[in-house]
């Protein structure tokens, strides 16, 4: 009537599936060794900034302040 072997499939199903999953995870989370010579993988690296962008950046950033000094007037002023 209940034969011991009917669920061997089932078993062997999961434990198969364990296995690959297990294998799936360990190449999707190996550890990626530094790039060989040859390859594009490289830091990127930016010119340093021009007078104008460093004058573009603090006109922005006086109207930031002057935006958040209109916004909260009873908070103490922070002279720069």
């Amino acid at each position: 009537m209940n034969d011991p072997h009917q669920n061997d499939g089932f078993m062997t199903g999961i434990i198969a599936g364990a296995l690959v999953g297990a294998t799936a995870a360990v190449v999707l989370l190996r550890r990626r060794f530094p790039a060989g010579p040859g390859s594009d993988e490289r830091y990127l690296e930016l010119p340093p900034p021009d007078s104008v962008t460093q004058e573009a950046a603090r006109t922005a950033a006086a109207a930031i302040v002057a935006r958040l000094r209109s916004a909260f007037p009873n908070l103490a002023r922070i002279d720069t």
